[in-house]
């Protein structure tokens, strides 16, 4: 009778190891395998979905892109325009971005005359020079200087560049204008000066020797000082032959007009190429002046 007892709790003892045996095998018990079931379907959430048959143009798997590190420095706003002003933005709108970037706000007096008071005042000759294949002029008068110069400043600052660079780079409506240089008409321009001489050495400019062979500068001297000579006409009628104590300053304006005119016959990007290198000479220059 003992040994029947043994004998019955043994077999019960065995049916109950079966019936675990049987709940774990299946998972419907185990703890383990639910993590990791969560797990598994916790994962396959975060991923994208991927489709069984691969598309005709397959998408790459790229992460979250970060937003740009130059995103809280920017300020990208809409422009108030006067309404006023006849320059194409639009034809030097690469210019434009990329002058708001030399010139951004919080480095433009860092890189003033390095970087940004120069691509500025090649932006403001490309202007013009583009402009003046509908106007015919190399210049503005003083009312749209202004308008002009103010809608640039906005339109840079609605790009991210600082609100004080007419300031910082001495920028002011007269430097839109012809100022001293008595010539602005495309065409008498084109009868006083060698127009394909002065492309033929401009265009191609050499932006690593130009600064010591001077071959495009020495062509806009030339033709500046041509310009120049044309406000002594009206004096050498009265018996004046001197040159008066301005004429310098007369060349070097007529020069800015020379940097307009080639700029409306090149390509803007070719045209920037061209005056920053001979700003590059004219900075190479002007350490070369202070160290000897």
């Amino acid at each position: 009778m003992r040994g029947g007892g043994v004998l019955h709790r043994l077999n019960n003892n065995l049916l109950i190891v079966l019936l675990l045996f049987l709940c774990f095998h299946g998972s419907c018990c185990s703890p383990l395998d639910y993590m990791k079931s969560s797990l598994i379907m916790e994962a396959d959430a975060l991923l994208p979905e991927i489709s069984p048959t691969p598309s005709a143009d397959p998408q790459p798997l790229l992460p979250l892109l970060a937003p740009s590190p130059l995103t809280p420095f920017t300020n990208n706003t809409v422009p108030k325009l006067s309404g006023f002003c006849v320059l194409n933005f639009a034809a030097a709108e690469s210019m434009l971005s990329t002058t708001s970037i030399d010139c951004i706000a919080g480095f433009a007096m860092l890189l003033a005359n390095v970087v940004c008071c120069p691509q500025l005042e090649a932006t403001l000759v490309i202007l013009i020079g583009q402009s003046s294949k509908d106007t015919n002029m190399l210049a503005l008068n003083g009312t749209l200087a202004n308008h002009c110069l103010s809608d640039l400043e906005q339109i840079l600052v609605g790009q991210g560049a600082s609100d004080g660079l007419q300031k910082i780079c001495s920028i002011r409506p007269s430097n839109l204008t012809a100022a001293s240089c008595p010539v602005n008409d495309i065409n008498e321009f084109e009868s006083l000066v060698d127009g394909l001489k002065l492309l033929s050495a401009c265009e191609k400019i050499d932006l690593v020797n130009e600064c010591c062979d001077q071959i495009c500068q020495n062509a806009i001297s030339e033709a500046a000082r041509k310009l120049a000579l044309k406000a002594y006409d009206l004096l050498s009628m009265d018996g004046d032959h001197e040159l008066s104590d301005d004429h310098s300053t007369r060349v070097n304006d007529c020069e800015v007009i020379v940097h307009r005119w080639l700029a409306s016959k090149l390509d803007p990007s070719r045209a920037k190429d061209v005056l920053r290198g001979l700003s590059n000479c004219n900075v190479n220059q002007g350490e070369l002046d202070v160290n000897f």
